[in-house]
């Protein structure tokens, strides 16, 4: 994820999604949904909401339950970055789960209903956060940009069949990382129309969340598509940080989250003061919430500070407290070339979207 840094107090660090394999997946789907789904809390009292992204490349997403406020927890919605954006012999978009990825969310043959997923997601829903995949470019010189609309209604297709698969709340979009070498005219508007609607005939309307990155080629998405987005964030980090509204159109600030703030940084004082002021503004100017990049374990940089320091100022200085004994540690197993979804492996999910 690029940023712009706006103060020194932040920090430019690599995106995990620069370390992935390009080989095909080692396994061919073997599971599918039985129906069930983990049922979130009503988290709509809250407000503002916190996003966070969490980069699975290095730090196991369970390390989100660590932090409560008010008897639950802090954050709202996280972020697993990332699934990547490849292509198949057709040159159809695919979704593919790195080294790391994979085993978070597809579970082990061998050890299927305590493994993946079971493991590292429905803990996360149980306990109320609501848990979306993100879907980045990797150099493949296709992603969110350059589709056609019957390229965008399949790859809808493979994205709500991860949602259905993996029991997750919904799909996040970060437009980065694709090496375009050409532009398909209004193509992200095309995905995020068609996901939209195969997620409500598969979910029911409202039950399935579409986030955006406002990075990339954000401008593609026209009001309709933006006016279906559910949030919003941007790359303008920093503790001082206070975006006033989204460019994506159709996204009005109370889907926009106004701060985006770098976890992973040891803050002075003086920045917390600033996350404090700033997180008032994005409350008494009711956004939609605040947005946090690269969630590390209590042991590796405390997100407690900045936690507090958020609301201190959106919560009337509620306290956040660290109620794990010790964090989660990256546990599970790497599966060296990944794990593959195509077009092939999926059924159509309906309506099939023809690009209106």
């Amino acid at each position: 994820m690029k940023k712009h840094l706006l103060t020194l107090a932040t920090v430019l660090f690599a995106a995990g999604a620069l370390f992935t394999s390009c080989a095909n997946d080692p396994e061919e789907p073997q599971i599918q949904s039985d129906g069930t789904q983990i049922s979130t809390r009503a988290y709509g009292d809250k407000s503002p909401k916190i996003m966070v992204y969490v980069e699975t490349n290095d730090v196991n997403p369970l390390n989100a339950l660590c932090w409560e406020m008010n008897d639950k927890k802090f954050i709202d919605i996280l972020n697993l970055f990332a699934s990547n954006i490849h292509k198949d012999s057709d040159g159809y978009p695919t979704v593919y789960l790195n080294d790391k990825l994979t085993r978070v969310l597809e579970p082990d043959p061998n050890n299927p209903t305590e493994t993946g997923f079971h493991k590292y997601v429905e803990p996360l829903q149980a306990a109320g956060i609501k848990v979306c995949l993100t879907s980045l470019g990797d150099w493949q010189h296709i992603g969110v940009a350059n589709m056609t609309p019957a390229m965008a209604d399949r790859f809808a297709d493979i994205l709500v069949f991860c949602v259905d698969r993996y029991g997750l709340d919904g799909i996040n979009f970060d437009d980065e990382y694709a090496d375009y070498t050409s532009m398909e005219y209004n193509s992200f508007s095309h995905v995020i129309k068609a996901l939209r609607a195969k997620l409500d005939a598969k979910f029911g309307a409202g039950n399935k969340l579409i986030t955006v990155f406002q990075w990339g080629n954000y401008n593609q998405i026209d009001v309709t598509a933006g006016g279906i987005i559910d949030y919003a964030d941007h790359g303008n980090f920093g503790p001082d940080v206070f975006s006033s509204s989204s460019s994506i159109l159709g996204v009005t600030n109370d889907r926009w989250m106004s701060q985006a703030i770098l976890l992973g940084n040891n803050y002075l004082p003086y920045y917390l003061g600033q996350i404090t002021t700033r997180s008032a503004q994005t409350a008494s100017g009711g956004y939609a919430g605040i947005m946090l990049f690269n969630l590390r374990p209590a042991n590796d940089v405390s997100p407690q500070p900045v936690f507090q320091a958020i609301a201190n100022g959106a919560y009337n200085s509620a306290t956040v407290t660290n109620v794990c004994d010790s964090p989660y540690t990256q546990d599970w197993e790497f599966i060296p070339n990944g794990f593959e979804l195509t077009k092939d492996d999926v059924p159509a999910y309906q309506p099939t979207y023809t690009g209106n």
